[in-house]
């Protein structure tokens, strides 16, 4: 009896737990939806303000496929990583509106890597671009890059490097101190807590790691997140 009260205990524990990663991604979607909406639509409301059609409707139709696959992914836990980068690149581009469509966004995939098999938590990587963009890139005068490359480290991990040129961290810190801003996104501190939560069961753990680049004279060349993902 002592056992089997343990055992429903823990099942109990475990779906708890299931519950609260749930309610966590909601709560991540409930703060990117409205803002990026609205202001998406913004974006687009000005191609029709001026007459310019063809980019309306073309970006109103990537808007919209966006929209379904974000609703596609509230009802399911997990999605392939084949299915995160593809709504991961609507996004960006539907963000680069706003931006006169100057940021280069390039995603390097490993070949060799079977990405339809791979299964992460929707929407996990969207914070981390958002920062590069708003927190990194948005202010940076002259070329705008934001690389995403995906590749297996070592025979237990998949590692998502997100790399931009922007102003670095050390730069974005100090401004958004001037703004009031807190050191981290609430996004981002979400992220973290869906991936641990999501991993927790796996032999290897997941990792993110966040790296300021700098030149060889120590001047900010731009920020790397490595995201290391475990296969086992």
């Amino acid at each position: 009896n002592k056992k089997s009260e343990i055992e429903k205990l823990e099942k109990t524990k475990v779906r708890y737990e299931k519950e609260l990663t749930e309610l966590k991604m909601q709560s991540l979607r409930s703060q990117m939806n409205p803002h990026f909406i609205f202001n998406s639509l913004n974006s687009i409301k000005l191609y029709i303000i001026n007459n310019e059609k063809e980019n309306a409707v073309y970006y109103l139709n990537k808007f919209s496929k966006l929209i379904r696959k974000i609703l596609a992914t509230t009802k399911d836990k997990e999605v392939s990583l084949s299915q995160e980068i593809e709504t991961m690149k609507l996004y960006l581009n539907i963000e680069n509106i706003r931006f006169q469509n100057k940021i280069n966004c390039h995603f390097d995939i490993d070949k060799e890597l079977n990405i339809e098999t791979i299964k992460i938590p929707g929407l996990i990587l969207q914070p981390f671009l958002e920062n590069a963009i708003w927190h990194g890139l948005s202010l940076k005068k002259g070329d705008k890059n934001l690389n995403v490359e995906i590749a297996k480290d070592g025979p237990a991990f998949v590692r998502i490097s997100i790399l931009d040129n922007g102003i670095g961290m050390e730069k974005s810190k100090i401004i958004n101190k001037k703004k009031g801003l807190k050191k981290e996104s609430f996004g981002i501190n979400i992220s973290k807590s869906r991936l641990k939560s999501y991993f927790k069961d796996f032999e290897h753990k997941c990792s993110i790691l966040f790296t300021d680049l700098k030149d060889e004279n120590q001047n900010p060349e731009g920020t790397r997140v490595d995201i290391r993902i475990p296969l086992v």
